[in-house]
């Protein structure tokens, strides 16, 4: 048997995510400033939740001019980045012979070598997961999807085989976005369940301690903030930034995402031409957004 499986030519935006309620506007801003800062993360659910749409387009945050490589086993990630290197796996030749075999650990390891400032895995099963956080621990920006449902689940999954992190290269990843498939009203939806970052290692008790920045309610299919990221803290930290200019910062980016939701602009190259002359020329972009031109 085989199986099809369809893709979008023009992918799903960030605008795309908070117009489907995927994601509350704010929390697509906390995730615009953490991308653009290169701040490690893993996208988590379980089958068809959403992780890589929800990755991929998240991945138009990341400024234009860093090189970003891509390495899949089946082609998915799509972004509009001019220095963007896509790898793909590729099988042996003749039946089973592991002849001519590049597998996704191959790929990692050549990836390293090119400098890339960001680095994308569809989606870690194995020995790759191990370079990858050796990438993480040495200052290398990756993102990733893992099949799991809760932050307990993801160091389960991680610790054991065939991935097998050592929990001491658990911290090296910042962030992890959590979103599942559920029904709201008799119609499918995909909803981000948790956003929560990897605070460290508790000394005494070796336990993983997490900070939940937001969290889905499911009564009010609402998503709650709960004011305090410590992500948030070190990037303020990384750009000399007082707690009133990050708050700032974080409402003027809501206030452009909703700004294309409301008028439309929803197509992943409209978006990322939005998104890059923010960076470049923000006051032009703050001026369309209020009217002024």
């Amino acid at each position: 048997s085989f199986c099809i499986r369809r893709f979008k030519e023009d992918p799903f935006s960030p605008a795309d995510i908070i117009a489907f309620r995927t994601m509350s506007s704010l929390m697509v801003s906390y995730l615009w400033i953490a991308f653009q800062n290169e701040v490690p993360m893993l996208f988590v659910g379980g089958t068809a939740s959403g992780k890589t749409t929800t990755l991929n387009a998240m991945c138009i945050f990341i400024p234009w001019q860093m090189k970003i490589v891509s390495i899949e086993s089946t082609r998915e990630v799509n972004i509009p980045q001019p220095n963007w290197v896509p790898g793909l796996t590729r099988q042996g030749f003749g039946g089973e012979s592991t002849e001519g075999v590049i597998g996704e650990f191959e790929l990692l390891k050549a990836a390293l070598r090119e400098r890339p400032e960001y680095i994308i895995v569809g989606e870690i099963r194995g020995a790759e997961a191990y370079v990858l956080f050796q990438a993480m621990a040495t200052g290398h920006c990756a993102y990733s999807t893992v099949h799991a449902d809760s932050v307990p689940s993801l160091v389960h999954r991680l610790e054991n085989k065939p991935i097998d992190i050592p929990r001491v290269l658990l911290p090296a990843l910042e962030a992890c976005s959590i979103q599942i498939q559920t029904r709201i009203n008799g119609k499918r939806v995909r909803r981000t369940k948790q956003l929560v970052e990897i605070v460290g290692i508790d000394p005494n008790s070796l336990e993983v301690i997490t900070n939940e920045v937001f969290r889905w309610d499911v009564t009010s299919d609402d998503f709650i903030f709960s004011g305090k990221s410590y992500v948030l803290e070190k990037i303020m930290v990384k750009l000399n930034y007082s707690q009133d200019d990050m708050r700032r910062e974080l409402r003027t980016r809501k206030r452009i995402l909703e700004w294309m939701v409301l008028n439309d602009i929803r197509k992943a190259d409209q978006v990322s031409q939005i998104v890059t002359e923010y960076y470049v020329r923000p006051n032009e972009i703050l001026a369309r957004v209020d009217g002024l031109r």
